[in-house]
């Protein structure tokens, strides 16, 4: 699911069972060739997506980026000296949303709380893919391509056959994009963070639009301090661990 390269360190990478050291050293050489290929040999032209420190690739593939930060007063300019990659892969696993019995008829908000890494994007990918298929019109904010895997206007994953993707736009802009424009019955969202997801969440809500959603965090406390706002808009919070593997769903509560 995940590759670790730094340069001079082990390469890593995680699967189910966890995270495997293996004694391969990162060369120079080797970490400079995996860099020229996930930029397209054009380090200078993907230097804005740089400074959001991670890089969309086809397949919903998202390469995480670690470096110096080069600052124009308060912003970052570029990212130089890059000494470490994480590559994230994601998977379709069809069925893992069964247990929520979506159909026509279902209508709930629901919130995904995890740490990084326990499913919560594939467990949105297969909600947003029933909902969809059970005839609901889903608008999917898909930032990074994540959940999607959109590239060129084509979606690599299987998302539903009535869903609409709104890839690359800032989450503040695609809320409003997809009310005003694309008349969803459910708004599909990962990972909110701040006050313009907060936001964009309440102005979905007040409209009739129900929201699924993702956000860090160990349990359903994750919900109240920047996100206090919201906790009037979720019916339905589900908890993901890695624990016995990851997916593991350690709490589903209906309030």
């Amino acid at each position: 699911m995940e590759i670790r390269l730094r340069k001079g360190g082990r390469l890593r990478y995680l699967t189910l069972r966890g995270w495997t050291d293996t004694p391969h050293l990162v060369t120079e050489a080797e970490f400079e060739y995996v860099l020229l290929a996930v930029t397209e040999r054009s380090l200078y032209a993907i230097t804005e997506k740089l400074v959001n420190g991670y890089l969309p690739l086809k397949g919903g593939v998202r390469v995480g980026v670690a470096g110096e930060g080069v600052m124009e007063g308060d912003r970052v300019k570029s990212v130089k000296h890059i000494s470490s990659l994480a590559i994230r892969i994601p998977h379709q696993v069809f069925g893992v949303s069964d247990f929520l019995v979506i159909d026509g008829y279902f209508n709930q908000n629901v919130l995904i709380v995890s740490p990084p890494a326990c499913g919560k994007t594939t467990l949105l990918r297969d909600i947003a893919r029933r909902l969809s298929n059970a005839g609901k019109n889903v608008v999917i904010l898909d930032e990074r391509g994540e959940i999607s895997g959109v590239n060129n206007g084509c979606m690599s994953l299987d998302v539903g056959a009535n869903s609409d993707v709104l890839f690359g736009f800032p989450k503040k802009i695609a809320y409003v994009n997809a009310l005003r424009a694309l008349n969803p019955d459910y708004v599909i969202t990962d990972e909110l963070s701040g006050e313009s997801d907060v936001a964009g969440v309440l102005r979905a809500f007040y409209g009739g639009v129900r929201v699924i959603a993702t956000l860090h965090g160990q349990d359903e406390n994750a919900l109240y301090g920047d996100f206090s706002a919201l906790a009037k808009v979720f019916d339905r919070i589900i908890v993901l661990s890695r624990t016995p593997r990851i997916g593991t769903i350690l709490k589903d509560l209906v309030r």
